[in-house]
């Protein structure tokens, strides 16, 4: 071989060698990028499904998926754009589908008080009464209704006793303070100035009536405008003057023992403490009489007196001593003051919506209605078994935790196992003649009664009924949160509520496959079970009562794990307000939605999707990536219409981060999209819970 084949040869080798650590590094490249990048996995691959849903509902539902979508924004960037971008271009409403839904309801309770078709039901014709009443008022003017008004209160003042200010011809002999107050109590009155009566905690819990100088004077100069004009022999300027006085001075003294409430005591010592007033006649007076004795027994037991200084002074000035050094005619003129002021708020200020009124007023009623006319009951067995789904999930997410100790685990677990449950509305509704039977205590048998009469009735009804409840003698409890599209979490009795509306279409129906059933609700029902843990949920126990069952490690870990969603919500680009939210505030929030999404994650992984029909025009989607397009939708809207300060009092974060923030978090989802590490919806640094 000559010298220049030598050189030649070598020239080569040194190519080849440069060649295969050219192409070495490259494929070493290539690797190190590609796992970065999740790699789509098999289950999230198309599936074969059994048939096609083309129900009304799914039709609905397919419709929400494909034309609110907007498949030029990259999901990797704003899956919120992605999923909810052609909003607007589709809808009407600026609010989220949960807002347009309870307005749907609204309008088919309008539809069906507008029929006034003839009914037997009790609860039925008192919302067609107070509808009538509220149509009725809103063809008057302000004056006229003032004037109706004021006629109104000068008889209930009659009926409860008088009061000096009002009337010249006053007898402090006829006074008699436990009479007046059973006689206020007797109109469903439950606050009296000195004390009102709370239900919390399956407690009726006596607890102070603050009113400020400022709202007292206020409302006093209103109520003698209005009905001193009315009256014939009443008191001269001078004396009036003197008893406005005498009432501020004794709403002064019944604010200045501080309060120190340190737990509560039961009705008999609180009586003892203050012996002019005559408790248990009062309380009973709050009751149906038909089923008063009946009522008390079961909640003499459970009737307490907050411990709070001005009832249990020791020192010179208790109310047991304000009371004995006030004279009768400022006791009087005290307590009728303040029951005037406290039917302000049925007043009318213009025209109101009679729709809401009746929902507002009424909300038992109502929401017979609505599940009885428009709602397919057998959706509530569905649902409940979603729910048992969900907790099935839940418990396995705790069980897997890396962090929390195993006595953590064990309680909160029992917490969940031990939720109360209440999956669209009380069973006990659907029984014919239950409801009305408890309506058969209002009483609107007079149509000359006026509007404000009319709401003054019903809100004597309404006490009652909130009693009857709290004896366990009625299995509703009157809240028109019932009509709202949504879920409920109650911590202080760890129970979980699903309303009607919200197991309705489009979020839920009978006919959606399962794990478009659970996607749509899923997230929202692990939401309002992760209230029970979260920064303020997480310090009550299986009964709601307050418990610290984590350890000092756990819950130094799970601090510093809500910190990090704190951290994160502080820094998110808002699009309607930049950097500029605060996590502190939305935490509780916050939190819930990770657990909730997580939750119904693990649920949906499990359903069977071979076995369920596909939705119509989805055919070919992977499972994977419909679950986030599915719950998406439930926080698609328009920008918000609320100022950056209005937003930073909100306890829940905006829509966008209810997507992006939260979906950001979840490996599950860059997984789904192949979303590369360092990508807005594939950060580096995660938040997590559990």
């Amino acid at each position: 071989m000559t010298e220049k084949d030598k050189k030649s040869n070598f020239s080569l080798k040194l190519f080849v060698i440069l060649l295969v650590w050219i192409i070495s590094v490259y494929a070493a490249i290539t690797f190190i990028r590609s796992s970065d990048e999740p790699p789509c996995k098999s289950e999230s691959l198309p599936v074969k499904h059994k048939g096609v849903c083309k129900s009304p509902e799914c039709i609905t539902l397919a419709h929400q998926l494909h034309n609110w979508r907007d498949v030029s924004v990259d999901p990797c960037e704003n899956f919120f754009e992605a999923a909810c971008g052609k909003y607007n271009e589709n809808n009407l409403e600026s609010k989220t589908r949960l807002s347009t839904k309870t307005g749907i309801v609204a309008r088919l309770i309008k539809e069906f008080l507008d029929k006034n078709l003839p009914s037997t039901s009790n609860s039925e014709n008192a919302m067609h009464f107070l509808y009538q009443k509220c149509q009725e008022s809103n063809k008057l003017n302000a004056t006229e209704i003032a004037e109706q008004e004021a006629k109104s209160q000068l008889e209930l003042i009659t009926r409860i006793g008088s009061a000096p200010v009002f009337g010249r011809n006053w007898n402090e002999a006829d006074f008699d303070l436990n009479d007046m107050m059973a006689a206020m109590a007797k109109l469903g009155r439950d606050q009296f100035g000195f004390l009102k009566f709370v239900i919390h905690n399956q407690y009726l819990v006596i607890i102070r009536d603050p009113i400020t100088s400022e709202a007292l004077e206020s409302g006093i100069k209103k109520i003698l405008n209005e009905t001193l004009r009315l009256i014939y022999e009443r008191p001269d300027a001078d004396q009036i003057g003197r008893d406005v006085k005498d009432v501020i001075k004794l709403n002064d003294e019944l604010q200045e023992p501080n309060t120190n409430v340190s737990g509560g005591i039961y009705s008999s010592e609180f009586q003892e403490n203050v012996p002019s007033l005559d408790f248990t006649r009062i309380i009973k007076s709050l009751i149906d009489p038909r089923r008063k004795e009946e009522v008390w027994e079961r909640i003499q037991n459970r009737t307490v007196g907050l411990n709070d200084a001005l009832y249990y002074s020791d020192g010179k000035k208790n109310l047991e001593t304000i009371l004995q050094s006030s004279s009768n005619r400022t006791l009087a003129n005290y307590l009728m003051i303040r029951f005037l002021i406290s039917l302000e708020k049925q007043k009318t200020s213009g025209k109101d919506d009679c729709t809401e009124e009746v929902i507002e007023k009424l909300p038992l009623a109502s929401l017979r209605m609505f599940a009885r006319n428009h709602f397919d009951k057998e959706n509530l067995q569905i649902a409940s078994d979603i729910v048992e789904d969900i907790i099935g999930s839940f418990v396995e997410t705790i069980q897997k935790s890396s962090w929390l100790h195993e006595t953590t685990k064990q309680r909160a677990i029992k917490k969940v196992k031990n939720m109360k449950k209440v999956i669209g509305y009380p069973k006990e509704l659907e029984v014919p003649g239950t409801l009305d039977r408890f309506f058969e205590s209002l009483n609107l048998s007079d149509i000359n009664m006026t509007y404000f009469q009319t709401k003054i009735e019903i809100e004597r009804f309404r006490t009652i009924q909130s009693m009857n409840h709290f004896a366990a003698l009625f299995p509703f409890e009157s809240s028109s949160d019932y009509l709202i599209t949504n879920a409920f979490y109650h911590p202080t009795i760890n129970k979980l509520t699903l309303n009607v509306a919200f197991l309705d279409d489009p979020f839920f129906d009978s006919t959606y496959p399962k794990y478009a059933k659970v996607a749509s609700i899923g997230e929202v029902i692990g939401h309002e079970i992760g209230h029970g843990y979260d920064p303020f949920g997480r310090q009550r126990d299986e009964n709601g009562k307050e418990s610290n069952w984590w350890t000092p490690e756990d819950s130094a870990e799970y601090d510093r794990r809500t910190q990090c969603l704190i951290n994160q919500y502080n820094e998110y680009d808002d699009p309607d307000f930049g950097r500029n939210l605060n996590g502190t505030t939305t935490i509780k929030e916050i939190a819930s939605d990770m657990i909730g999404v997580e939750t119904s994650w693990r649920t949906y992984k499990k359903v069977d999707f071979s076995n369920e029909p596909s939705i119509f025009g989805f055919e070919d989607e992977k499972p994977d990536k419909l679950f986030f397009h599915l719950t998406a939708l439930n926080w698609c809207s328009s920008r918000s219409e609320v100022s950056l300060a209005e937003q930073l009092t909100r306890t829940h974060p905006t829509y966008s981060f209810r997507v992006n923030g939260v979906f950001s978090n979840m490996k599950s989802f860059a997984e789904a999209f192949n979303c590369p590490v360092g990508s807005p919806m594939n950060p580096e640094k995660k938040c997590h819970v559990f």
